[in-house]
């Protein structure tokens, strides 16, 4: 099926001085984009000015992994180097208010299970999932499948208004959790190679994943299972980030090849491709009003108004 030329970019942004790793839009009457950058910084962009307004530095200078927001004054990020750390917004600024030191080493980020104010966070026993209290920053317990060998944790994903979750894994495995008690529900294996990256809509119960290969696998969930649906054939390998738009619509896809490929949730179509970047875009988000962030290991970040 032919793709309709590529629409340009509404802006874009550039002067972070590392490759991009994270977005995050904050609060849309901020007007604030956050960007996670591979030398550990934090970049605050003002989407009015197109310019940065600020920075945040973690200690270690490793990569930004992960950024969400626990409320709209405070924020939580995790990096590579397995530290999170907590700021909130104080007279005009970001001040640095605690941290959790996991010492786990990997790629995955954590997510927030607002029902139950809990943090979870990759540990440093593989596989495993740890859990902290939200308010004392402590650890309450640890989520790990002990009858599988599935390698590290690759991603991870929250259900709305839920305290279920997924995992997506090194061995191509993608397990649905349950924090409250404390079990795996299901997992189900969708690729032969590590799941790179997931998302899932629980208004439209759809679950796309992606990996190293051309191939993009979707799934359901029926009564705590996780049931395989359609596999899209891409023109080339590679999947760094998948973002489905909170209005259900369509979803993003970051790849290898440079390229951002935008999808109908409905029927899986193909709608546009945009070639803006000349690097692997990285990650992605939506926000609330439906722009597209797009991040590069070229150091540029474009905005996108997409359908």
């Amino acid at each position: 099926m032919s793709v309709p030329g590529p629409p340009d970019p509404v802006f874009t942004l550039r002067g972070s001085g590392s490759p991009i790793t994270y977005l995050k839009f904050s609060d849309p009457s901020t007007q604030q984009l956050f960007s996670g950058s591979e030398d550990g910084t934090i970049h605050i962009w003002d989407l009015k000015t197109h310019r940065s307004k600020g920075t945040l530095k973690t200690s270690s200078g490793q990569s930004v992994l992960w950024m969400e927001f626990i409320s709209s004054d405070q924020l939580v990020t995790f990096g590579k180097d397995g530290v999170a750390h907590i700021y909130k917004a104080a007279d005009g600024s970001w001040k640095h208010t605690g941290e959790i030191r996991t010492s786990a080493m990997g790629f995955c980020g954590g997510i927030i299970l607002r029902q139950d104010n809990l943090l979870a966070l990759p540990s440093n026993k593989t596989s495993a999932i740890d859990l902290y209290d939200l308010k004392t920053l402590q650890k309450v317990r640890s989520l790990f499948d002990s009858s599988s060998k599935l390698g590290m944790t690759m991603s991870i994903k929250s259900i709305a208004d839920s305290s279920q979750f997924f995992v997506g894994y090194e061995d191509g495995s993608i397990g649905l959790w349950d924090s409250k008690h404390s079990e795996i529900l299901d997992r189900t294996k969708f690729f032969e190679e590590c799941v790179m990256c997931l998302d899932y809509s629980s208004g439209a119960n759809l679950g796309i994943c992606g990996s190293p290969s051309n191939m993009l696998s979707t799934w359901s969930t029926t009564e705590n299972q996780i049931m395989k649906g359609s596999r899209l054939e891409i023109k080339n390998p590679g999947f760094n980030d998948i973002r489905i738009r909170g209005d259900h619509k369509i979803f993003a896809t970051a790849g290898w090849d440079h390229t951002v490929r935008i999808f109908g949730v409905k029927k899986l179509r193909p709608l546009a491709v945009l070639t803006y970047h000349k690097d692997s875009v990285q990650c992605l988000d939506f926000s609330r009003d439906n722009m597209l962030a797009c991040g590069s290991k070229d150091q540029h970040i474009s905005l996108w108004k997409i359908y």
